[in-house]
């Protein structure tokens, strides 16, 4: 059933698309009724070149012609015909039916009086028996327009291009007066006259009111208009197009632009076009709609244009036939012809794993090394069919194509080995095996939907393997640990929703075993950091579920059941999670109720037993905010091991935590974020670990003497895992100020901490480019791309594209003629008009061709899907104008065509953790879809992490500033289900403009386009703003751990002085250790990019140790301490510049 309803919605969305189509562009309609056509519909239309008045809408861009410019090669040119037919559709006016009319009136009739009626006979019996009561109800004839299509009758000019040429063979031109163009005038005016023999032809203009009388039958409606049409102006069209050919030699080929253009006169007022599209009762329409031209190539074939960014890449084809002005263009090779297309449109294809070579988690647990060698047999396989296609294809190739795929070629084959190296360690070692084993119970238990690793999942795991257990000093011998990439950042490159998440929660859950096993029995295992705070807000819910079933297996495995519970911590910032209770929050949560309370939590659902029954309160005896869960039997037992608030997390130091990759400044100004580093040496019997001479919460609520601290000596307490997700999000300054702090926190781990080890690195994403430069700028390390590039543009050993099943529609068009606000929210209320159709009589999704089912309620069940719209907005202001539009007159309309209307919800960075939660929540958990939000007012926040199966319609306002935001945002559709993305291209924008132009080749080759992430590590000034916070993170991370019982805390800027005066910190010492943290010196050698970097050191040292010293400090901080000598220690690496109030009188 479920494929079969998977395969209805594709048919319902491919014909919610055509339907659509219809609307913007009238393109399925004979006549409107009630407005001018201009006002309902803007893609394809060609106003008068005529028209050239200025216009008092300066949002709206106007054309006049569309068309198409292409090569013909020298030696064909003389014998070349082009054969051209033109597009199109007029409308003229028409005198309104007695029907149109009557259900006019009605309508004006029901909006006046009180009293309802349901017909226009009903209305005339009341009139009858009380006429004086109808007096005011009367109306100007309301206008119909009527098409007239230019292509009805396959009309087409014939040209030879070689006769438009002048004498020196260099330029040609065929305008208005070519013979061709003359008969294309009679054609137009043939087409006219025909439209005289119409009897309701609207020949004259009326502007008498009808009444209720005046419809009293055909003919008292005939002689009203007879009656009352004013004879002094007989109204004519005046239709005139005509196809204008421009030729331009180029060295050895012709560059021909061949267009159609709108050269009608506007008749019925001559002033601007933006003062005609207000009318919705003009008597004569000049636009022309639908506009387009065919030309078919006789005698010569079109020569390709060469696009230059794919001029290297073997895989990809890097011709077109021709470019589109206004326009895209579509090419059949068949006829050789090309198309103009207003609404060109891209099918995506899903991505699919290669489910034949998945692998069940049982197999895993009862046969996980047999099951593990298959694998590596069938990858060995695919590397002989990569070797035999380099063959088959070598002699075609260029030399660097020949390069590149012998590249693709070995870095296979290194990932081979890899995976066969990640089997053997597996095999090798007992605790690495139970590890192993022990993961993949905890995603059988974990996983409602799927009992199997996809193929790429599995594979990374394995191969990471060997990189988590090198960080363990007693298990490996050093030879095996010099094959390992421990010291590389391993980046896992798949598409969006393929599965990323779980393959480095894989890694994850296999450390948290293998640290338990190897005798790491508390602190943290591993950081998974994302970009934005509500990136992480799908996915704290999803780490909970996994670790719960990893914690109930601990619990139940003897050899590590004494050891700290598996426990997650959301490290997020005070915007979403509080960074400590102060003492009045805590008195507070005594008198809130639990709904008051339940409003902080950040999971709803246990990730134990699955029931939503999670509630938050304040336990003032360990001073802690508890998620709890409600059910009886439930085995979590009542507390869940989740730490949201960040004085509890450097207390218990959660074995997994959930951060912001901007949290890292904290390293710099608060001394317990070492915890997380190095451990603790204490630990309070209440209130959890300690590394400072006290308790971490206050007297108040903790009476334990610091004897009764238990001592504890933490085995390799540092991290052994960083994941870091949406990795190329970390770009620009923010990405620069990481790397500095990346810098100190490697340099520390391998240094200064017990552990004093590497790190293992993890970066994930969906869309990057150049990441060898990226990460190398970021982490200072190499890059090791998973899984690497394949040598087919549709598949590599792991996935491929699926041609038979639609993940997405992307149709893009650019509304010439109207202010792009206005295109925006009409697009939106046509298209929910569109889907409200069907949700009105479900029958008809049922008429839809190959829709594959038969009963109304499976057509309920798939228009469910395609309700809830997403909007994505470039900046917050479009989003609010949106809303205003929306609100009025959109929803206006809506209700008055008795149509639901929006009501929506924004997701913007304004929005917190709880209301993106909660609109999550609407979106996927609502019984009733119809009833509640029906539109996400967003932006780029929606891009990552906010994953919903019902996001299937999604429209653009103007395209996002780069490939790879666009690539992200729209896949938030799509998930499960075919979905639509309409693209609303900006017509005044260039960059938009090229885009609809190149729409179907952007998007087939999307990946390869996206731009390089910015980041410089050696960036001149950064080093001013993070430079602070490093020394102070070297104060507290390093030396602040002893200096506290000799000098006092190195928080406060008295103690930093008595250390310096005691010898404790040793200026040239702090300047070495700097460099280090810096990457300026690295094994000794000093690195000459980081040379700069050096003097800034050595002059901020030198100024702030002769500051510190010479000042009198009082009970100043850090933070106090450092504004004084002006420096500012960052907060948050976005908090890089001051802010400035500015107030007005």
């Amino acid at each position: 059933m479920s494929d079969k309803l998977s395969k209805a919605r594709e048919m319902l969305a491919g014909q919610i698309l055509e339907d659509f189509k219809g609307k913007i562009t009238g393109n399925k309609i004979d006549y409107v009724v009630g407005d001018n056509p201009e006002n309902i519909f803007f893609v394809g239309k060609l106003l008068s070149n005529k028209d050239d008045g200025g216009s008092g809408y300066s949002s709206d861009v106007f054309i006049e012609s569309v068309g198409a410019d292409f090569y013909i090669v020298d030696e064909q040119f003389e014998s070349a015909l082009l054969e051209i037919k033109p597009r199109g559709d007029f409308f003229y006016r028409a005198y309104p039916t007695l029907e149109q009319q009557r259900t006019a009136i009605l309508d004006e009739a029901n909006e006046m009086l009180a009293e309802q009626y349901e017909s226009f006979d009903s209305l005339f019996d009341a009139y009858t028996d009380d006429p004086d009561s109808f007096k005011k109800i009367k109306m100007k004839l309301v206008p119909v327009y009527k098409k007239v299509k230019i292509d009805k009758d396959g009309f087409y000019l014939s040209v030879v291009p070689n006769s438009l040429m002048e004498p020196d063979g260099i330029y040609g031109l065929m305008d208005e007066t070519h013979p061709e163009n003359e008969r294309f005038s009679a054609y137009i005016d043939s087409l006219q006259e025909e439209i005289n023999e119409d009897p309701y032809r609207y020949s004259y203009v009326v502007f008498e009111r009808v009444t209720i009388k005046d419809l009293k039958d055909e003919e008292t409606y005939r002689n009203f208009i007879k009656k009352n049409a004013k004879q002094d102006g007989y109204i004519r069209q005046n239709w005139s197009v005509y196809i204008h050919i421009s030729i331009r030699k180029i060295k050895e080929k012709y560059l021909l632009s061949v267009a159609l253009v709108n050269d009608s006169q506007v008749q019925s007022n001559s002033t601007s076009h933006a003062s005609n599209k207000k009318d919705k009762d003009k008597p004569s329409i000049e636009t022309l709609f639908n506009s387009g031209l065919d030309v078919k190539l006789e005698n010569a074939e079109f020569d390709p244009i060469i696009l230059d960014y794919f001029l290297d890449d073997y895989k990809y084809d890097k011709t077109q036939a021709a470019v589109g002005a206004n326009c895209s263009i579509d090419f059949d090779k068949g006829s050789n012809t090309i198309k103009t297309n207003h609404l060109p449109t891209f099918v995506q294809k899903r991505l699919i794993t290669n489910d034949s070579l998945a692998v069940k988690f049982q197999d895993l647990i009862d046969n996980p090394l047999n099951t593990l060698n298959a694998i590596h047999s069938k990858m060995l396989v695919e590397i002989e069919k990569w070797k035999q296609y380099y063959h088959e294809k070598c002699s075609k190739l260029t030399n660097k194509g020949k390069s590149d795929m012998l590249n693709e070629i070995a870095e296979f084959e290194r990932e081979v080995k890899r995976f066969k190296f990640g089997v053997e360690v597996i095999n090798s070692y007992p605790m690495v095996l139970k590890s192993f084993v022990k993961m993949n119970k905890a995603f059988l238990e974990t996983s409602k939907k799927y009992n199997t690793w996809r193929l790429f999942q599995l594979v990374f795991i394995v191969s990471l393997v060997p990189d988590i257990v090198a960080c363990d000093e007693n298990i490996m011998p050093q030879d095996e640990k010099d094959k390992t990439s421990l010291g590389s950042v391993s980046l896992l490159y798949f598409p969006t929703g393929g599965g990323k998440t779980e393959a480095f929660l894989g890694v994850l859950v296999f450390n948290l075993f293998f640290d338990r096993y190897r005798g790491k029995s508390s602190g943290v295992t591993s950081i998974l950091r994302y970009p934005l705070r509500l990136l992480s807000v799908q996915q704290v819910q999803r780490l909970a579920n996994t670790l719960a079933q990893a914690e109930l297996i601990r619990r139940n495995d003897s050899i590590i059941s004494n050891t700290e519970p598996f426990s997650l911590g959301y490290f997020v910032g005070d915007n979403n999670t509080p960074n400590k209770i102060s003492r009045d929050q805590a008195l507070n949560y005594r008198n809130m109720t639990q709904n008051e309370k339940d409003e902080k939590r950040i999971i709803d659902i246990c990730p134990f037993c699955g029931k939503n029954s999670v509630h938050l309160t304040f336990d003032e005896d360990s001073y802690r905010l508890i998620h709890f869960c409600d059910n009886d039997e439930c085995k979590s037992g009542g507390i869940l091991p989740l730490y949201i608030v960040d004085s509890e997390i450097y207390r218990y130091l959660p074995s997994a935590i959930i951060s912001t990759v901007d949290k890292l400044a904290i390293l710099g100004n608060n001394p317990n974020f070492r915890n997380l580093l190095s451990g603790a040496p204490c630990k309070c019997p209440k209130h959890g670990f300690t590394s400072t001479r006290r308790c971490q919460v206050t007297k108040e609520f903790c009476d334990i003497e610091v004897q009764e601290f238990e001592e504890v000596k933490m085995y390799d307490p540092a991290p052994t895992l960083f994941i870091q997700d949406e990795l190329h999000l970390i770009r620009e300054s923010l990405g620069t100020y990481a790397s500095h702090y990346e810098s100190f926190v490697d340099y520390f781990v391998k240094n200064v901490s017990p552990s004093k080890r590497k790190i293992k690195v993890i970066g994930a994403t969906a869309t990057i480019s150049s990441y060898e430069a990226q990460i190398t700028q970021l982490y200072g390390k190499d890059p090791l791309r998973f899984p690497c590039a394949s040598p087919y543009p549709d598949r590599n050993f792991y996935s491929h594209i699926d041609t038979t099943d639609t993940q997405r529609k992307i149709m893009g068009y650019a509304p010439y003629g109207k202010a792009i606000i206005n295109s925006v929210v009409y697009s939106l209320k046509y298209m929910r008009q569109v889907v409200h159709e069907y949700l009105k009589d479900p029958n008809k999704v049922l008429l839809i061709n190959d829709i594959g089912i038969d009963s109304v309620d499976d057509a309920k069940k798939i228009l469910e899907d395609y309700w809830i719209f997403l909007e994505y907005n470039n900046v917050k202001r479009d989003g609010n104008n949106v809303e205003g539009a929306l609100e009025t007159p959109i929803n206006v309309e809506l209700v008055k065509e008795n149509i639901t209307p929006f009501h929506t919800r924004k997701m913007t960075g304004d929005e917190s953790f709880q209301d993106v939660k909660e609109v999550l929540a609407q979106v996927e958990n609502t019984d009733d879809v119809y009833s509640g939000v029906n539109l996400i007012v967003a932006t780029s926040m929606i891009s990552h992490g906010v994953d919903a199966d019902r996001f299937n319609i999604m429209f653009f306002y103007g395209m996002p500033g780069n490939t790879a935001e666009y690539i992200q945002a729209y896949s938030r559709t799509g998930r499960r289900y075919s979905s639509l993305v309409i693209d609303i291209m900006r017509p005044s924008r260039e960059t938009d403009q090229s885009y609809l132009k190149n729409f179907e080749k952007f998007h087939e080759y999307k990946d390869i386009m996206v731009e390089s992430v910015p980041i410089n590590r050696w960036a001149t000034k950064a080093i001013d703003g993070t430079l602070p916070g490093i020394f102070t993170g070297l104060l507290l991370n390093k030396y602040d751990p002893e200096a506290q019982f000799t000098s006092g805390s190195l928080f406060y800027m008295g103690n930093i002085k008595k250390a310096i005066q005691d010898g404790i910190l040793d200026k040239e010492t702090i300047r070495t250790e700097l460099y280090m943290s810096y990457g300026c010196v690295t094994f000794g050698i000093t690195n000459e990019l980081g040379n700069q970097y050096k003097k800034s050191i050595d002059t901020f040292v030198e100024k702030v140790f002769i500051e510190i010293v010479d000042r009198t400090w009082i009970d100043e901080n850090i933070f106090d301490g450092f504004n004084a000598m002006g420096y500012h220690i960052m907060n948050s690496l976005r908090d890089t510049d001051a802010q400035l109030l500015i107030e007005l009188d």
